[in-house]
């Protein structure tokens, strides 16, 4: 199974070692997001935490369907691809802190979401490059 999954992000041009460091602060901010919990004395559902991790880790199938996009499209979006890692990283990054912050302090830290903003704008992104390639097609064809 992990020669499977190897070669497909070998097949997809994705730097695994990225995915790996984003998977494990993918484990590390749901670890501390448990603590918190109990820190904070709030209610512990397990419902909620398979459903924050699921979450979590479907934030993966963003790069690996970009990259899939691309080579069916024949670009090159190892860059973007490579962008919106460092920016999930950095966003689960950010989480960890304001869950160690909770922790230390026992009050609720009101979380930047940075990933919902990253979702949005490569929706947006992606918009415009698929707006770009129709227009493309349409003066291809006017040419004929």
């Amino acid at each position: 199974m992990k020669i499977l999954i190897y070669s497909f992000f070998v097949y997809i041009d994705i730097d695994v070692e990225l995915l790996k460091v984003l998977f494990c602060l993918i484990l590390i901010d749901t670890f501390l997001g448990v603590v918190k919990v109990f820190v904070l004395e709030k209610d512990f559902s397990f419902k909620k935490l398979i459903l924050g991790l699921v979450s979590k880790i479907a934030v993966l199938l963003i790069p690996m369907s970009l990259t899939l996009m691309g080579k069916g499209l024949n670009y090159d979006f190892k860059w973007f691809v490579t962008l919106v890692m460092d920016l999930l990283i950095v966003s689960d990054g950010i989480s960890i802190f304001s869950n160690v912050i909770a922790i230390r302090t026992k009050n609720e830290v009101k979380n930047f979401d940075a990933l919902t903003k990253l979702l949005k704008t490569v929706r947006c992104s992606l918009i415009k490059l698929f707006k770009r390639f129709l227009d493309t097609i349409d003066e291809k064809n006017n040419r004929m």
